[in-house]
Formats: C-alpha cells, sequence, structure tokens
C-alpha cells in the first residue's frame, strides 16, 4: 500500500491551494464570521471547476478523477479546505454525491450528479435529530401513500450546509425500516432554522419536513440498502472530516512552531526552553499519527480493504480527538495574543470542538471499532 501521492494529487494540491489562497483565506472572510451566511456560492462554483464536486462522480455523469483512488484525491482536498477552515460543503455534497453515484437508479444520477458536479447543485445529509450517527436516533417518519408515494414528518438537528442546501439526503423511517430520499430544499413544508454553534466558519440548520411529499421515484433507498447508504456515507464522512482535520492540524502547529521561534522571553526565543520543545514534540507526533490513521482509513475504504471498518473506526475514534487537543496546546502556547478575537487560533479550536461532535464522537467511534474487533475474535475462535 502506497501512502505517498502521486504528482497529478501534488498537482491538485497545489492548485487547490493557490485558488483557496487567493479566493477565499481565512483574513478574506474574517468580516463574515458573525454573519448570516460565510459560503460564497460563487467560489464554490468556481472551485467545482478544479473538481471539488466530480471526483466520487463517473465521467458519464459530468464526473471524473485525478486517479483510479478518487477517495484519496478527495482526501487531497479536505486537508486544502482544513488548513483554510473553509465554509463550503465539500464534506456533505461530497457525501450525496457518493450516495447516489453508487446507489441512485439511472434516472437519479441523472437528474441531480450533473448538477452537483458543476457546482450548480449544494447538498446536504440530514441524518438524526440530535446529529448523531446512530440511526436509532432517527425522529423523521416517512408514511406511504396510496399513490406510492411518501410523506415526511419531523426534523434532521446539526445538518451542515443546510442552510444554503438545493437537495437534502434524507434519513427516516419507514414502515420496511430506515428509509434514504432524495428531497429538494424547495419542496413545500421543508424549512430550515438557521442555529448558532461554537464554530464560526461553517453554518449548521435544523430540517424541519412538515409533511413533505415525496415521489416514489426519489426514494434512495429502503431497509438493508438503506443502511448500506447510511453505513457508506458515514464512512465517507469520517474519512474527510479526518482529512480536514489533518490540513487544519497541519497548519496550525506550523504558524506555532514559528511563533516560538520568533517570541522572545528573558532573552531567548521560547522554543528553545526544554519544556516548550517537549509539548512542540509531542504535537509533531500527534499531527504524524493523525495523518496515518486518516490516510490509512481512506486507502483501505477505497482499496475495499478487509479492515476497512476498522480502520474507519480507528480514525473517527482518535483523529478529532487529536486535533482538539492540539488546538487547545497551541491556544496555550502562543501566550497572551492567543487569546485574542484577532488571531486564528481560536477559529480553529473552535472548527475542532465541533468536529469532535460530529459524525460521531469520539466514544462512539471507539464503541464501534470495540464491537467490530470482538465480533472479528468472536469469528476466528473454532
Amino acid at each position: 500500500m502506497d501512502f505517498d501521492f502521486n504528482d497529478d494529487q501534488d498537482l491538485l494540491r497545489a492548485t487547490t491551494r493557490a485558488y483557496l489562497e487567493k479566493r477565499s483565506s481565512i483574513a478574506s472572510r474574517r468580516p463574515l464570521l458573525e454573519s448570516p451566511e460565510v459560503f460564497d456560492r460563487r467560489v464554490w462554483e468556481e472551485g467545482a471547476e478544479l473538481g471539488w464536486t466530480a471526483l466520487l462522480v463517473a465521467t458519464e455523469y459530468e464526473g471524473g478523477s485525478v486517479s483510479d483512488q478518487p477517495l484519496v484525491d478527495l482526501v487531497v482536498l479536505a486537508e486544502e479546505f482544513g488548513r483554510t477552515l473553509q465554509p463550503g460543503p465539500l464534506i456533505p455534497t461530497n457525501v450525496v454525491a457518493d450516495a447516489i453515484a453508487r446507489f441512485g437508479s439511472v434516472e437519479q444520477r441523472r437528474a441531480h450528479l450533473p448538477g452537483i458536479v458543476a457546482g450548480k447543485t449544494v447538498a446536504a445529509w440530514c441524518m438524526t435529530a440530535d446529529g448523531s450517527p446512530d440511526l436509532g436516533g432517527i425522529s423523521l417518519r416517512a408514511t406511504t401513500g396510496p399513490d406510492g408515494g411518501f410523506t415526511l414528518t419531523g426534523t434532521a438537528g446539526y445538518v451542515h450546509g443546510a442552510t444554503v442546501a438545493d437537495l437534502f439526503l434524507v434519513t427516516a423511517a419507514s414502515e420496511a425500516g430506515p428509509a434514504q430520499f432524495l428531497v429538494p430544499a424547495t419542496s413545500a413544508g421543508v424549512s430550515v432554522r438557521r442555529l448558532v454553534t461554537l464554530d464560526l466558519t461553517r453554518r449548521f440548520g435544523e430540517v424541519h419536513f412538515d409533511a413533505v411529499a415525496v415521489p416514489a421515484a426519489n426514494e434512495l433507498a429502503t431497509g438493508d440498502s438503506a443502511v448500506d447508504v447510511h453505513n457508506r456515507a458515514l464512512a465517507v464522512a469520517t474519512v474527510l472530516q479526518g482529512a480536514e482535520a489533518v490540513g487544519a492540524a497541519e497548519h496550525l502547529f506550523a504558524v506555532t512552531l514559528q511563533y516560538s521561534k520568533d517570541r522572545i522571553q528573558f532573552g531567548r526565543p521560547i522554543g528553545s526552553f526544554q519544556a516548550i520543545k517537549h509539548r512542540m514534540a509531542d504535537l509533531a507526533i500527534s499531527v504524524e499519527a493523525m495523518r496515518a490513521a486518516t490516510h490509512y482509513a481512506a486507502l483501505a475504504l477505497a482499496d475495499g480493504l478487509d479492515d476497512a471498518d476498522e480502520a474507519i473506526a480507528t480514525a473517527g475514534s482518535y483523529v478529532t480527538e487529536a486535533h482538539a487537543f492540539l488546538c487547545g496546546e497551541c491556544l496555550q502556547l502562543t501566550g497572551g495574543i492567543g487569546f485574542t478575537w484577532e488571531h486564528d487560533v481560536h477559529l480553529f479550536l473552535r472548527r475542532a470542538r465541533t468536529d469532535e461532535v460530529l459524525y460521531g464522537d469520539p466514544p462512539w467511534h471507539r464503541e464501534e471499532l470495540c464491537r467490530l474487533i470482538t465480533s472479528t475474535r468472536t469469528k476466528e475462535q473454532p
């Protein structure tokens, strides 16, 4: 298994980094941090031309990747998104695109994928009422009508990108078990309430479905197939979230390291003090461990390895927790300036703390990892 990125992926990284620094840097978005919306649709559509929304979609639906491992290509993009705390819904839009591409009918693919790839359709994933990945937390109910269609009633909470979404992938409970539906945001009965959250760099919403009529053609999956859609979507989201965390951690660590070299105390750079050296060394190890866990999870999922589920659970149980700890340490290491509004470290810390409870918190993933290990050992016993 090759952990190195190839030349095409390096070019994708360089192109994306240059574009984001020019069109969507943290400094350029600071005036919008306390505004109702920080998402710039023009930037999103321009980014779509760079492949942000196309990598998990087949060429026949206007998609395409730069290698034979499109998920790994997307990890490159996600790391660059993390470096500059991008507000764009890269994760949910690609999760929905992947779900449609893998599980949707030909008609559903034709109807939705070209718009997503072009950046014209922003997609979001409505999971559960509390935003957790546990299917037991579904509050949405789907009832079957006499015409074969469905009526959705209930609420999905903490939906990333809900305030700007054009299309929702909705998880609901039906008579046949869990079900997945594709619901346009303009459907009668759909409303979104913007939530005020700790993270100032992104927006989340609570999506209400008040007797929303959904045609039978918009049902993506039901029963065991719907569980498969959910599990795949969660796996992709966990990998991409980990990649964003790696990019953010690398950047913040580099900023803090430079500060430790520039800040003079008692006539010496504070980075020369042994206590600071030890803490910086520990953080450097954390960054490498985050990268290893995320990259292996991406490669395992992309290649369909036998231990892909364990790799994803490992990344989910470690990466966001390590990222939040790193951001807290960097806040301490930058001293007084780090506690000011003007310094960016608090924005990274806000993002990291939010990620800890998004797409499953570390304890949830650890429990899943324990379940997988126990199940494997039980099967191996004679």
